[in-house]
């Protein structure tokens, strides 16, 4: 298949690349406005992404997309209420931030959990086949 990116795309493509380079060359001479500008564009280009994937996803939703989303947000939650909010003061954060980065932690953790029992799971089954 050929597949050709249409005029509007190929005019951000070219706009997003020469600010990269404009943004880049700033941040070369010192300049703290291309950090701040290139930071703002990924920012924009995580949400437009974030919303696109977003709305692809929600087109062919069904029952057990939203069980699997329920399951995720539940999880979320547990991990939030059971993590410490504890903090020092040189890390320079709020208790609630604290919170957040150990229920950060905790969903790691959990993915890791599932990650590595999954395969150990694939693998006795494999075994006794």
């Amino acid at each position: 298949m050929n597949h050709k990116a249409s005029p509007i795309g190929r005019i951000a493509m070219w706009v997003i690349g020469a600010l990269g380079v404009l943004f880049t060359l700033l941040i070369y001479t010192g300049s703290d406005f291309g950090i701040n500008a290139g930071l703002w564009i990924s920012y924009i280009a995580f949400g437009v992404a974030a919303l696109a994937s977003l709305g692809f996803a929600l087109i062919g939703i069904d029952k057990k997309s939203l069980i699997g989303i329920g399951g995720v947000l539940a999880i979320t939650v547990i991990a939030y209420f059971v993590s410490d909010g504890a903090t020092r003061p040189e890390w320079n954060i709020s208790e609630g931030t604290s919170k957040w980065i150990g229920a950060g932690l905790i969903l790691t953790y959990l993915a890791m959990l599932g990650a590595v029992g999954a395969i150990l799971v694939g693998e006795v089954r494999r075994m006794l086949k």
